[in-house]
This record gives structure tokens, C-alpha cells and sequence, in this order.
């Protein structure tokens, strides 16, 4: 018993003995009121007792209730978990932990005035936990569910994992709901989902490439195997010998098409391609690709057309060579999957520039063929990709083409983009940026050669205005009609009048009477002197004799160039007879080669390639050979050095350097042409940085190696040159 509870006894004790003193004293007639105050006395006390003890109580309570609140608001701000206490079945809230303001978007008083609330911010229909769920929840026991709720100030979708604990608390049970933000992992694991997905999709494409590829690589390869053997048996038949040969090149190119573009894409997804800028001429790159593009063209009896909107500049800064290559990919692609006897357009249009330092083209290339659906459109671009239906199951490639043209556009920071339906064909469009190269125009040619009216003759009235457009700042006046007939009268009157025109540009394909009768008629008017040149988007090598035989001087590609038709004239006006054209076969008659290769199969081709040049080659097997061959050579012995790149005892790279740092009177100017199968810009630059002059990439092609060695020549001839 406590002191507080004696002293509460004693003063009964007290109040009792009290009032039997005063009833002995006052008689009976008192007792009585006597003990009934006594009573009330202690019935207060006892009363007062227990009022004191429950307010005690109350308030350890409040504060025992007001610490749990601070531990928890204390402990909730540093976790991503949201506490929320609930009693009476969940029918009343008891606690929300403060930081639900700022992991939810809505406070905690928020919620308790309004409990409906919190279903609103969930992001999906119902809740997680039923009535029934909730009653046959035992005691200690938890239920958990996955479900994702809307921030309602920026609408952010976050995902919770509910969990409803039954416990018991100060002899109470309750329910504890704890809600645990998993967004981060719901993302991870999408993330990850999405590159299982993608590695998946991967490994199936890489699966129908490699399938493809097997197939399309043994089929020009046995086109090889089976023409080299039948070239052994019809040795004695030079017609058979000679189309067996073409058949052997055109399934060898093909070969080497799908090799490149395995190794081109093998370097994009590396991230190791570069881009060489340098300046180039666009005409020249368009007569590059319609010069590659035009045998399988012909192959399918398709029409092809490179027309040109707009006045672009002829001399532009971009790496030419992966220019070429995304032209020429789009347009094997159109070809690829254009039936026989379609048509494929190449349109080149100049765009407003946003700087007069730049210039902005959009290539187009369309067709007539089989189309995409849009299903396919949405993966074109991703690599070892390739149409699949009973119309192209035929179709050969490696399905690499188009992806390796998106990855270089993308480089060169420019657009592709396609637009294709099935049955209605296909276009395919790149916009890219490029540096003008500043060239001033020669204006003093036509001046000095007094040509100051012109004829332009095509059917397409664009044509003409394009060409009248282009000449003009030239001081050359441009007259033009769409008709052949109309053009021999205009050039007969003129010729009557004495105001002959001094150039006539005709289309070959009119109606009515096409190029080659409009010059046979001008030139039964006018003679020999006039010249007259035939420009076409086609093919002429089939209708050169033709075309002498009509009267005309010159076969010109469209698109129309100053440029080029500047060079045509100067051809004819300037050039000596005889002096114009490709150098002859033998031009490397009586020339003397040092050749790097170790390989003997390759050595032999090399030589025997030589030798039909009129050329004689000494052979080293490795770099090292070939640095002590030269330096023990006097320096007429060697015109030229041919080198591998990978070789025992000493590359090719070495080797050179080791020739150029030497002090042989050669070695700094005879030249030196590498020869490899490392094919890459890099490739090159890395020859060229060792010293060497060239690079040719394996297998060599004669008129490539011929290209190389043209600009060498005087070096070459010339062993005092540079010395």
C-alpha cells in the first residue's frame, strides 16, 4: 500500500472517530447524522481516489500515444513506406504517417477528413482487399497486393505493394496497412522485360540472317565453283570461256556486296565508324551510281531516271564514298523488290538553305514495285531484316542494306524516312546538310569560245527550264522546244540566217521522232560543224555507232551540269584528236612492279594481271623482303611497289615506312599502293599515314588498280622525280 492510500485511510479513520465524539456528546438524536456524513465522507474520498487514478491513466496514455506518433512520424520520414493505423474494423483511422504528403501528393489530414480519397488516387478500377479478405485476416497474419496509384498534381503513376498486418496493440487489435513504393522496380523490371523482349527479337533475326546468309552466300559461290569448272572443260570455246568469265565476276561482286555489308555493320554497332570529309563533285558521284546501278537495271529490263530539282551546287564537302553507299543501298533495295520491267526514279532536290554556306538536298528514291506493309515499315531500318512473302523468297541480300543507310545517314546528321503501301511501291526519302565548296564558275569558256545561244531539246518542258535556269549567269542564251521537229526547222532557219546556234542538247526519247532523227535532220542541214550532244538518263552504250552514224558528237548523263557539258564542248573544241579518252589497255607497258604479297594464289592473279598490261612484277613474301629488294635495287629497277598490309615477319605499313625512312634515292618518291582486305576509311588512313600513295582494297579489280596507278604515272615513268 502507498503513502497516498494511508494517508487517504487515516483521514477516514479521522473523520470517523469524529463523529462518534460528537454523538456520545449530543446523544442518539445526532448519531444518526452523524455516520451519515461519515459515509458521504468517505464516499467522496473513495470517488475522489479513483477520478484521480483514471485521470492519471488518461494521461500516460496521451502521452504514451503522443511519443508512438512522434517515433512514428520520426521514423517515416526517412522511408518510402507509407504507415497508416486503423481500429474499428478499419472503419476509423487512427494514424497516417506525415510523409504521405510527400510521397502521394495528399496530407494525412487530408485523408482523415475524407477517407474516400485515398481510393481516388488509385489508378485502377475496385480495391485490392475485400470485406471478406479483411474479417478472415487472424490475428499476427498479413495480406499484400500490387497496385499503382496517380500523383494528383502532375498525374505520375507510381506503383505501392499493399500490405494489411492484424496486430494487437495496447490490448487493442488494429489494423496496419503499410504501403511500399516498388516504382523503381516496377520500371527495372519492365526495362528488363522489354530487353529480354528485344534480345529475343534479336537472336530470331540474327537466326533467319544467318539462314539467309548461307543461302545467299552459296549461291553466287556456286555460281563461282560451277562456271571455273566448266571453263576447264570448254577451255577450246573463247564465246563460252568469255561469258563464263562475266558469269564468275558478276557472282564474285555479289559475294563481295554481302561481305562489306557484314563487316560495314559490324562496325556501326562497334561505334567505330568514321566519315571522310573531303570535296566532291556531284555530278561525278551521280555518274558513279548510275554506272554501278545500271547493269542490274538492265538485268531486270527496268527503267531507271536520275532527275534534279532546283540548282544545287555542283562541288560539295561530305565523305562521297558513304554517300554513294546509302544511294546505292536504297537503290539496290528498289531493285531488289521491283518486278521486271518496273521503273525506279532517282530525284535529287535542292532545298532553301539556311545558311549560303550550306547547302541542303533531299535524295528520293522511288519505285513501282511490291511495297511494305506497315507492320514491316516500323522495323525497315533494324538490321538482318528482310521482307518475307511468296514475291520476295527469292530475293537475295543480306538484310543489312537499309540498316547500315539509316546508321550513316544518322552519322552524317541528316533524315530517312519511307512511305510504301503493298502494291503501290515504295519511296524513300534522306535530307542531309552539306558545306558548299567555294568554286567561282568559269564564265571566261564560253566567252572565249564565243558561244552565246544554245538549243535544248525535251519533251519534258521541266528539263528545259531546269537546263535554261542553270546556264544562266553564264552569258549563254538558252532556247528550247519539246518537240524534234520543231528543233531541225529552228536550226535550219537559223542556219539560213547566218545566227547558227553553237551547241544543240537533245533527249534521246521524244515522241514523234526521238534524238537520233532530230540530228540526222539538223545535220543534213547544217553539216559537221555544229555540235550536237544527246543527253539521257539510259544507257548508251548500245547506240554509240547509232549515234555517229546520226551526226552526234557526244552521249551526256542526266541530270543536266554546267560543268559537264562545259567539259563535253571543251572535249570536242580543245582536245587533239586522238588525245581524248581512257588511257589504252597497256598502258603500263614496259613498267617493272615490286610486289609484297605472301600469299601465293593472290601473287600469281597479280602477275598474271600485270602481264596483260605489258607490266613484268618481282615478288617479295613478306614486308621485310621487300624493304631489302629495294634498298639492294638501283633506282630504275623498280617503277612502282605493290604491298600487302598483313604479312609474316613484317606488315605492309612498317615495311613502308621503313622504305620512305631509308636512303635509297627512291624512297621518298617512288610510289607505293597498298593492296589489303582491310577495306575501312581507317584502313586507308592508316596506309596513307605510313607513306603509301594508295589503297586498293582486296579482291583487286583491274580497273580499280588502274585508277590507283593512273595519277602515279609520271612518278612512276620518271625515276628522278621527287629524288
Amino acid at each position: 500500500m502507498g503513502k497516498r492510500h494511508l494517508w487517504e485511510l487515516a483521514a477516514a479513520a479521522l473523520l470517523l472517530t469524529a463523529a462518534l465524539v460528537i454523538a456520545g456528546t449530543n446523544g442518539l438524536r445526532w448519531s444518526a447524522t452523524a455516520l451519515a456524513c461519515v459515509l458521504a465522507a468517505l464516499a467522496a474520498l473513495v470517488v475522489y481516489r479513483f477520478a484521480r487514478e483514471d485521470r492519471r491513466a488518461l494521461d500516460q496514455a496521451a502521452k504514451a500515444v503522443q511519443y508512438r506518433e512522434q517515433l512514428l512520424d520520426t521514423f517515416s520520414d526517412s522511408v518510402d513506406d507509407i504507415f497508416i493505423m486503423l481500429r474499428d474494423g478499419g472503419r476509423q483511422v487512427e494514424y497516417i504517417s506525415p510523409n504521405i504528403q510527400r510521397l502521394m501528393g495528399v496530407s494525412a489530414e487530408q485523408l482523415r477528413q475524407n477517407p474516400r480519397l485515398f481510393r481516388r488516387l488509385s489508378a485502377e478500377e475496385g480495391d485490392t482487399f475485400t470485406r471478406k479478405e479483411v474479417y478472415a485476416l487472424p490475428c499476427g497474419g498479413r495480406i499484400s497486393r500490387e497496385r499503382a496509384y496517380i500523383r494528383p498534381q502532375t498525374g505520375e503513376r507510381r506503383w505501392y505493394r499493399k500490405t494489411l498486418y492484424r496486430v494487437v496493440v495496447q490490448d487493442a487489435e488494429r489494423l496496419i496497412l503499410v504501403l511500399s513504393d516498388r516504382t523503381l522496380e516496377q520500371h527495372m523490371t519492365g526495362s528488363l522485360r522489354h530487353a529480354l523482349e528485344a534480345s529475343k527479337s534479336a537472336n530470331e533475326a540474327k537466326s533467319h540472317f544467318l539462314a539467309n546468309m548461307s543461302h545467299d552466300i552459296r549461291t553466287p559461290l556456286n555460281a563461282v565453283q560451277g562456271f571455273a569448272a566448266l571453263l576447264g572443260m570448254d577451255a577450246g570455246d573463247p564465246d563460252k570461256v568469255r561469258d563464263y568469265a562475266r558469269k564468275i565476276t558478276v557472282s564474285s561482286r555479289h559475294l563481295l556486296g554481302l561481305v562489306n555489308d557484314v563487316l560495314d555493320m559490324s562496325k556501326i554497332e562497334s561505334g567505330k565508324t568514321s566519315l571522310h570529309v573531303a570535296e566532291f563533285h556531284l555530278p561525278d558521284l551521280l555518274e558513279e551510281i548510275r554506272s554501278s546501278v545500271l547493269p542490274r537495271i538492265h538485268a531486270k529490263d527496268q527503267q531507271f531516271d536520275i532527275r534534279m530539282q532546283g540548282r544545287a551546287p555542283e562541288s560539295l564537302m561530305g565523305d562521297r564514298q558513304r554517300i554513294c553507299q546509302i544511294l546505292l543501298n536504297l537503290l539496290s533495295n528498289a531493285v531488289q523488290y521491283t518486278p521486271e520491267g518496273g521503273q525506279i526514279v532517282l530525284l535529287i532536290q535542292n532545298l532553301p538553305r539556311v545558311s549560303p554556306h550550306y547547302a541542303r538536298l533531299r535524295f528520293v528514291v522511288q519505285d513501282n514495285g511490291i511495297g511494305m506493309s506497315q507492320e514491316f515499315i516500323e522495323k525497315i531500318f533494324e538490321p538482318f531484316t528482310r521482307a518475307v512473302s511468296s514475291v520476295t523468297n527469292t530475293v537475295q541480300g543480306a538484310g543489312l542494306g537499309l540498316a547500315i543507310a539509316k546508321n550513316l545517314v544518322d552519322l552524317m546528321g541528316g533524315v530517312i524516312s519511307v512511305d510504301s503501301a503493298p502494291g503501290r511501291g515504295t519511296v524513300f526519302t534522306v535530307e542531309m546538310e552539306f558545306a558548299a565548296a567555294q568554286r567561282a564558275r568559269d564564265n571566261q569558256f564560253w566567252q572565249q569560245h564565243g558561244v552565246t545561244r544554245i538549243l535544248v531539246v525535251d519533251d519534258n518542258e521541266d528539263v528545259c527550264l531546269e537546263v535554261q535556269g542553270m546556264m544562266s549567269g553564264t552569258g549563254v542564251g538558252v532556247a528550247y522546244t519539246t518537240s524534234g521537229l520543231t528543233a531541225a526547222e529552228w536550226v535550219g532557219e537559223a542556219h539560213r540566217r547566218g545566227e547558227d546556234y553553237h551547241a544543240v542538247l537533245l533527249d534521246w526519247q521524244m515522241p514523234v521522232i526521238d534524238g537520233l532523227e532530230t540530228a540526222r535532220r539538223i545535220r543534213e542541214q547544217v553539216g559537221p560543224e555544229l555540235p550536237i550532244l544527246i543527253q539521257t538518263a539510259h544507257d548508251w552504250s548500245g547506240m554509240e555507232q547509232a549515234g555517229r552514224e546520226a551526226g552526234v558528237d557526244l552521249f551526256l548523263p542526266k541530270p543536266f551540269f554546267v560543268s559537264v557539258f562545259q567539259d563535253a564542248l571543251r572535249q570536242l573544241w580543245d582536245a587533239p584528236a586522238g588525245e581524248a579518252g581512257d588511257p589504252a589497255p597497256n598502258f603500263l607497258e614496259g613498267m617493272r612492279f615490286l610486289v609484297a604479297e605472301d600469299n601465293d594464289l593472290n601473287a600469281e592473279i597479280l602477275s598474271e594481271m600485270l602481264e596483260l598490261e605489258g607490266a613484268g612484277c618481282e615478288r617479295a613474301v613478306n614486308g621485310l623482303e621487300a624493304v631489302r629488294r629495294f634498298e639492294a635495287s638501283r633506282p630504275g629497277d623498280y617503277d612502282m611497289i605493290l604491298m600487302d598490309v598483313q604479312m609474316p615477319e613484317m606488315n605492309g605499313y612498317e615495311a613502308a615506312r621503313r622504305i620512305r625512312a631509308g636512303d635509297h634515292p627512291r624512297a621518298r618518291s617512288i610510289p607505293i599502293i597498298a593492296m589489303t582486305a582491310n577495306a575501312f576509311a581507317e584502313d586507308v588512313r592508316s596506309a596513307l599515314d605510313a607513306g603509301m600513295d594508295a589503297h586498293v582494297a582486296k579482291p583487286i579489280d583491274l580497273d580499280v588498280l588502274r585508277a590507283a596507278m593512273e595519277p602515279l604515272l609520271d612518278r612512276a615513268h620518271n625515276p628522278f622525280i621527287g629524288a
